[in-house]
């Protein structure tokens, strides 16, 4: 089974930032065999589009319930449905001033909390508000083209999109993003810290340096995402069987989190 992971980076200008990695999983080995640029998100929508099969994506796919509740009568799909309703200014203001929101309950999903996330709606340090304005149009977009995890039904035969946190996964192996070690590393680090049964087989040369600049030499930490948003999915799909029955709680859900997943999502996760 191909697993893709998207990191979904660049609040306004996404040149440069956002990369896919395509994973092979079979049974409790992942392969991982591309990473790939995209100059725009037309690249990824037509890619999403055009492939079948789950895609772990690393942006905020709904709010938390009481701004839902506040602004969107309770319903993730009349949020979804509004895509098109915002100017991006109007929605950076729509929710007030947020830092980073982690652990607020205003301003956190009971997901953000059990990944120790930002909230989705933050400004800053880095802008969640502007990646849910523009993931948000993405999944308005292929509304009929994929299935949504956990809103809608599973669907075999179209993309099943899943939200994930690679940053997560990063802090659960004790690794750097952007450290070039970290590839070669992450195999035997994986074994290590989750599961010392899943095999996954990485090419560290998969994952581009910057070859100029401040950051020189080092990984790309939007490429090092993508990859890590494939394995987390695919890990998931083969240890909590997350692309099977979606109506079943996965082993690392929480109580809280399931029981709003209707409303807020449920981000996929390594534990």
């Amino acid at each position: 089974m191909l697993v893709y992971g998207c990191d979904f980076s660049g609040a306004k200008d996404p040149n440069g930032k956002i990369f896919i990695t395509v994973g092979d999983l079979d049974n409790r080995v992942l392969t991982i065999e591309r990473v790939i640029p995209c100059e725009d998100r037309l690249d990824l929508y037509h890619k999403i589009k055009n492939e079948s099969g789950p895609w772990g994506l690393d942006f905020p796919f709904s709010i938390p319930n009481t701004h839902l509740k506040e602004q969107y009568q309770s319903s993730w799909k009349y949020f979804i449905q509004e895509a098109y309703a915002d100017t991006r200014l109007h929605f950076k203001t729509r929710f007030g001033k947020v830092h980073s929101g982690r652990n607020n309950d205003r301003d956190c999903r009971a997901t953000d909390k059990a990944v120790d996330g930002k909230s989705p709606i933050s400004e800053t340090p880095i802008s969640m508000n502007g990646m849910l304005y523009g993931g948000r149009k993405l999944i308005f977009n292929l509304l009929n083209q994929a299935a949504v995890y956990p809103f809608d039904r599973h669907r075999e035969d179209a993309a099943r999109l899943y939200e994930v946190y690679p940053s997560h996964g990063w802090a659960k192996l004790g690794l750097n993003r952007e450290d070039t070690s970290a590839a070669a590393r992450l195999p035997e680090q994986f074994k290590l810290a989750v599961d010392a049964t899943f095999d996954i087989r990485l090419n560290p040369h998969l994952i581009p340096i910057h070859a100029t600049g401040p950051k020189i030499g080092k990984l790309i930490d939007h490429a090092s995402d993508s990859v890590m948003a494939c394995i987390t999915l695919a890990y998931s799909i083969y240890s909590a069987k997350i692309d099977k029955d979606w109506e079943e709680k996965p082993s690392f859900a929480t109580p809280e989190e399931w029981l709003h997943r209707h409303q807020e999502c449920l981000v996929v996760r390594i534990v």
